[in-house]
């Protein structure tokens, strides 16, 4: 049994950190305090971020540390110094601030575009189409055989959209379609999640033993891998799940089967063998209808952006620190590699943003595109409910 005498009294600790927690909030108050002075006095448009001074600062600071708790401390100046530069980012946009980012989030007003050619990847039937005819019920889509000729359209004022499919709940994100948002400039102006239930299409009176190849794009193919790896089929890449049935209906052939819709099924003359075969019953795609201009709509409520981070330590992190520092909701972040610099990546992220928003928003995107190597605004847009 413990000697009483030795044991700590809990009571007695807690009232001693109640009382250093007061002393720095206190010093907090007063730091804040400082940092809005060393805004003013930045206002001729010098750095607010220093790395190389911010990390001779830490070194001298940690000097002072007990080894044991150095890299805590170490966290938690570069957390203080980080919410020091947001209040000089604040003051600073209040003080009118400008950036690119900025420009196009405070001067586009909200308004519904007005769209007369709407173009889509794929054949007849395909899930794209769908999509299409739930976002723009009032215009009949042209195709296209890939997304790149799709965003071709957009970008030379062929098409005034093109309805793309982004990423899927089982198999992840389309990755020509990042690619190509990044290369060819454009913006998302809607998007939709639309429940995906595929099909196992075939030419009338094939059976099942007959089949050995399924075809399909790629992403189809992910999303029913199990059911084609119980068959102990082969399978074969399309551009599309409505061209793939188009193949099928042409081939002549009863060994081969196609994964697509049951519009395509009817479109191209196809028996449906099997139904709903992907992995998962709450299989989604999200699609976005993306515009060469940026444009707000009324019902706007996500931010999505592009981030290339610096190569440092903990770069990641603080940079999701701050939009949890300003209340925002990060709804989604996908890295990508950069194709223009081997071993480097790219960051995609979404983020809840309404209008009453927008203030917080602005503050973290500024504070973003000054300390990141790039960053590029995709599209401040609503999400539409089938």
């Amino acid at each position: 049994m413990k000697d009483p005498g030795t044991t700590p009294d809990l009571g007695a600790l807690r009232q001693e950190i109640d009382a250093i927690d007061k002393a720095l909030i206190s010093l907090f108050n007063r730091r804040m305090a400082v940092a809005h002075k060393i805004a003013a006095a930045k206002g001729d448009g010098s750095l607010v971020y220093v790395p190389e001074r911010e990390q001779d600062n830490i070194r001298r600071a940690l000097e002072q540390v007990e080894p044991a708790h150095r890299r805590r401390a170490e966290s938690f100046l570069k957390s203080l110094m980080r919410l020091s530069r947001s209040v000089q980012y604040d003051d600073l946009m209040r003080g009118g601030a400008d950036f690119a980012a900025g420009r196009l989030l405070r001067e586009a007003e909200p308004a519904w575009p007005r769209i007369r050619r709407v173009i889509v990847q794929g054949a007849a039937g395909a899930y794209s189409e769908q999509a299409a005819a739930l976002l723009f019920p009032a215009v009949e889509p042209d195709r296209a055989e890939t997304f790149a000729e799709a965003c071709d359209r957009v970008r030379d004022g062929l098409a005034d959209v093109a309805v793309l499919p982004l990423e899927n709940s089982t198999a992840g994100t389309v990755d020509d379609v990042y690619n190509l948002l990044l290369k060819d400039q454009l913006f998302i102006w809607r998007s939709l999640t639309l429940p995906i239930q595929h099909q196992l299409l075939v030419r009338p009176g094939t059976t099942l033993d007959q089949v050995r190849t399924i075809i399909s794009h790629p992403q189809a193919l992910a999303q029913c891998s199990d059911y084609i790896r119980r068959q102990g089929w082969s399978i074969e890449a399309s551009l599309n799940t409505a061209f793939a049935a188009e193949q099928v209906a042409a081939s002549g052939r009863n060994d081969l089967a196609a994964i697509a819709s049951p519009a395509a099924a009817r479109s191209c003359g196809l028996d449906v063998l099997a139904a709903e075969i992907n992995n998962t019953d709450v299989n989604q795609t999200r699609f976005i209808a993306v515009g060469r201009s940026f444009a707000v709509t009324p019902d706007c409520s996500r931010i999505s952006l592009i981030l290339k981070l610096p190569h440092t330590i903990g770069a990641l992190a603080s940079t999701l620190a701050v939009f949890s520092d300003s209340g925002l909701n990060l709804s989604k972040i996908q890295s990508r590699p950069d194709r223009d610099s081997p071993w480097t990546y790219l960051f995609y992220l979404d983020f809840a943003c309404g209008r009453s928003d927008l203030p917080s928003a602005l503050a973290t995107l500024y504070q973003l595109s000054c300390e990141m190597p790039m960053l590029r605004l995709l599209g401040w847009y609503g999400e539409v409910v089938p």
